[in-house]
């Protein structure tokens, strides 16, 4: 479940996002990510230690939530309440005027009252936990960057069903050179990512064997070319290419794109973006034997296929609009397809809708729908597909000058071929975080 702590500098639309809970792992990006383009020298608005030019800015929080399916079963449901406290810590260092070190994350540990065998066996750390220094020499920004997380919520493994826990540690670390030509931009990127499986467990407290085998490191590299035709339009092209390469079995699982994209700032208020083209998927033969590692009710790939190909596209559809000072809510519509978590392909469509309402002083609203719609597929085999939905809403709202609160509520359910993998889950908490 979302904690302000961890996401209170964040745009209000992908605060939102992160709400809802939705599939996302830390894999091989379908498309180089606009988000390190843009640029944000100015110093935090809020921090409470400063160490010479160094700006911290730490916080606590305690994240209590009531959830009345912690297994994500079809049946024989539990529920508990579970607790986590937290520390969130930011950090800005201006190490000259231009070129800055940054440093946000939050850690803590969950602790289940009924099912205590499910607590956490480490420290959890954000998943938007991320160091970065951006250097600036003449017409060139290059930016250093480590995005990091160990996370055991299963929600965001779409794929998964009938699991408590799944403990996994995400790295994706790289580097960004953006070429500013006045009317031309020009970026290249690499990044290498590594994703660590430590324990996977059904509601029950039983591990899963030979977890190790979805261990993986990739690496990928991404470019574009951004045209500014005028000063509320521009366009270009933009590729990636990935390889991801498994510890335990052989083989390499390629995936490229390339395509156009646009953006057009259609008034003052609303933005709109679009982008879609080629992508390509190789997989060779799926040498991880799922049924070693997962029960047939928690996922169900296709093993034993030969080697295959597919070319497919993707495409995205933003809109971005602020109706007042108080209103903001995002759209986005779009295809992708996507290596998955034990190498099977997994094409998507999707639908993500948020908003942010800034009612007075004293009380946000942040809402968020989102639905996919996941075919997943060995090789050119269609084995199995899934439909998710979430849906949640946050009301935060300050206590004191350093206490704030939010209640929060999510709703997720998943749609699957197999009835066994189905499930519906609530959640209801209550966060407080105190600024130091």
């Amino acid at each position: 479940m979302l904690k302000p702590s961890q996401v209170k500098n964040l745009p209000h639309f992908l605060l939102i996002a992160l709400l809802a809970g939705t599939a996302a792992m830390a894999q091989e990006l379908p498309r180089p990510s606009l988000a390190r383009h843009e640029d944000n020298n100015t110093l935090p608005t809020t921090y409470n230690l400063k160490l010479g030019q160094v700006l911290f800015d730490v916080s606590g929080s305690v994240d209590t939530e009531f959830n009345d399916n912690i297994g994500l079963n079809h049946t024989n449901k539990q529920s508990d309440f579970i607790t986590t406290p937290e520390v969130g810590l930011g950090l800005m260092w201006p190490v000259t005027e231009t070129n800055t070190l940054t440093l946000n994350t939050s850690i803590g540990y969950t602790h289940y009252w009924d099912h205590d065998y499910l607590d956490s066996a480490n420290v959890l750390v954000a998943p938007n936990s991320a160091l970065a220094f951006n250097l600036f020499v003449g017409d060139f920004k290059f930016n250093f960057h480590d995005d990091f997380s160990y996370q055991q919520d299963p929600v965001n493994e779409g794929a998964f069903s009938n699991v408590a826990t799944f403990d996994r540690f995400n790295n994706d670390a790289g580097v960004t050179a953006i070429w500013d030509l006045n009317q031309i931009v020009l970026t290249l990127g690499y990044d290498h990512i590594n994703f660590i499986t430590t324990g996977i467990k059904d509601v029950n407290g039983n591990s899963f064997a030979d977890v190790d085998q979805l261990d993986f490191s990739a690496d990928q590299v991404s470019a574009s070319a951004e045209f500014h035709v005028t000063s509320t339009l521009s366009g270009g092209a933009e590729a990636t290419a990935s390889r991801r390469t498994y510890d335990y079995v052989g083989g390499d699982y390629d995936q490229a794109t390339v395509g156009p994209f646009a953006r057009v700032q259609i008034t003052q208020y609303l933005r709109a973006s679009a982008s879609a083209g080629f992508e390509y998927v190789s997989t060779p033969d799926n040498s991880i034997n799922s049924a070693t590692i997962l029960p047939p009710n928690v996922f169900t790939p296709g093993t034993g296929f030969s080697n295959g190909h597919s070319d497919n596209w993707y495409a995205d559809l933003t809109l971005d609009h602020q109706v007042n000072q108080y209103f903001i809510h995002h759209l986005s519509l779009g295809h992708q397809v996507e290596i998955g978590l034990l190498g099977d392909q997994e094409e998507a469509y999707y639908a993500d809708y948020t908003a942010s309402w800034k009612i007075n002083t004293f009380l946000n609203l942040a809402f968020t729908l989102s639905y996919q719609d996941v075919d997943e597929q060995a090789a050119l085999v269609d084995v199995s597909s899934y439909n998710l939905f979430n849906a949640g809403i946050q009301a935060s709202f300050p206590i004191t000058k350093s206490l704030s609160g939010a209640l929060i509520y999510q709703f997720n359910e998943k749609f699957a071929d197999d009835s066994a993998q189905e499930y519906e889950q609530n959640q209801v908490g209550l966060n407080l975080t105190y600024q130091f």
